[in-house]
């Protein structure tokens, strides 16, 4: 078996306002880039062995139904919800262990999905886990909705994913003019949060 590296998964010291009693709930999100292939299984399985997530997120899948159901039982997550690819485009499954962490979906989108969680016993947050479009029409109504949801709910947020954009230019290989408008575009929207 190969060991995968390391990834630092744990929010705790890294979101605001959060009671210390909503911790640990381990949260991994991976881009997974296509669900199906046999080598995806191993080292999925490889991840959650070495990092224990008591919530998976696994975005831009690429399919739906059966092969979610079949991750579910291989990994032993007794709760999971998804939002099923449309074509070979996006999808986002989400499985957590219900004996650890409560978990409630209230909004589910192609491009996200929102949950009320919290720890067995401890304070309630949100939790978004975002797959946006790459297409820049289809992603302006995904951050038109995420804006709607924070303006009308107040418990502590965490929003992450993959979001097609960066909030700086030099987290792109190459930059242009209409990389910067993107960027600022993203930019505006996370400040206007």
């Amino acid at each position: 078996m190969t060991t995968l590296s390391s990834v630092p998964i744990s929010m705790s010291d890294r979101i605001p306002n959060l009671a210390h009693d909503s911790f640990p709930i381990t949260c991994m999100i991976w881009n997974v880039q296509g669900a199906g292939s046999r080598s995806f299984i191993s080292a999925l399985k490889e991840l959650v062995c070495i990092h224990k997530p008591c919530v998976l997120v696994l975005v831009e899948t690429h399919m739906g139904g059966e092969q979610d159901n079949r991750i579910a039982a291989i990994l032993k997550y007794s709760g999971h919800t998804r939002t099923d690819a449309q074509g070979f485009s996006g999808g986002i499954w989400v499985y957590w262990k219900t004996e650890l962490a409560s978990v409630e979906p209230i909004l589910k989108h192609n491009q996200h999905i929102t949950m009320d969680i919290s720890r067995i016993g401890g304070q309630p947050w949100y939790f978004s886990d975002v797959y946006a479009s790459p297409d820049a029409t289809k992603r302006k109504d995904l951050w038109e909705e995420l804006q709607k949801f924070a303006a009308t709910h107040n418990k502590p947020w965490l929003i992450a994913g993959d979001f097609n954009d960066t909030r700086f230019d030099w987290e792109r290989s190459s930059s242009c003019a209409e990389t910067s408008r993107r960027t600022s575009r993203f930019n505006d929207w996370v400040e206007d949060m």
